[in-house]
């Protein structure tokens, strides 16, 4: 084969990836690929490993998801009631029967599966709400794989970032900056893996935390699967203690 049909042949083998400009082009294609085929529930076990200096612990958590806003976690033993919901902006925190609240979501529901449950318009504006600026994106190599990267040109510049692959649009990694009470710039960096198909979309099954560049903390999932008839009242602090995990 002489070297011109060599290069045919390899334009024809070669991966296709649309040209962004921005970073809501990016969004653009992930809305178009899943809104409307992605798992709206989702139940898993968890092994959590949590770091601190040379201290590891470990526990057993038990999650149920409801898209686009609600999260429940139920720590191991599950008896002692110690469990913790997101709702929409609020969390409810319940340790020995006493809940308290605060008016704070999580934003991770939202851009783990809860963008594509939104009207686009809406998912966009949630999205620069959250600190990402979708007039700028980059493209680079992660882990093997090419990525796009929503809120920054390129990975070296130090604001909100997602980098999400290329061939199939999943979320592979945030990476944050927020300033805290006393005006100190905190980064964020979480990194999502090994995800497995679920419905129309995925679920990622390993998630690693840093903060500041030190490991905080690695969340392993297992059992996970689609609960369609799952139960609204397992998000209501006032019912909490009537529901029994059960994955």
């Amino acid at each position: 084969m002489n070297s011109k049909l060599l290069t045919i042949a390899a334009l024809f083998m070669a991966p296709y990836f649309a040209k962004v400009n921005t970073g809501e082009d990016v969004v653009k294609l992930m809305y178009k690929k899943y809104a409307g085929k992605w798992a709206r529930t989702l139940v898993f076990d968890q092994t959590t490993d949590r770091y601190r200096d040379t201290v590891k612990t470990t526990q057993i958590w038990h999650e149920s998801m409801y898209f686009p806003d609600k999260l429940r976690i139920d720590m191991e033993p599950v008896a002692t009631g110690s469990t913790s919901i997101y709702r929409g902006d609020s969390t409810y925190t319940i340790r020995n029967g006493k809940v308290t609240s605060l008016a704070s979501g999580n934003d991770l529901i939202f851009l783990l599966g809860g963008l594509y449950f939104y009207p686009l318009d809406k998912t966009i504006e949630k999205l620069k709400s959250q600190g990402y600026d979708l007039s700028k994106a980059g493209e680079d190599i992660y882990n093997g794989k090419a990525v796009y990267i929503i809120g920054a040109a390129n990975k070296d510049e130090k604001v909100s970032q997602l980098w999400v692959n290329k061939d199939d649009l999943y979320l592979v990694r945030m990476i944050k900056y927020d300033k805290n009470a006393q005006g100190v710039v905190n980064k964020q960096d979480a990194i999502f893996a090994d995800y497995i198909k679920m419905g129309g979309g995925g679920a990622e099954t390993k998630v690693t935390f840093y903060l500041n560049d030190k490991l905080r903390q690695v969340e392993s999932y297992y059992n996970c699967k689609e609960v369609p008839d799952m139960d609204q009242k397992i998000f209501d602090p006032q019912h909490f203690e009537k529901i029994v995990y059960k994955n």
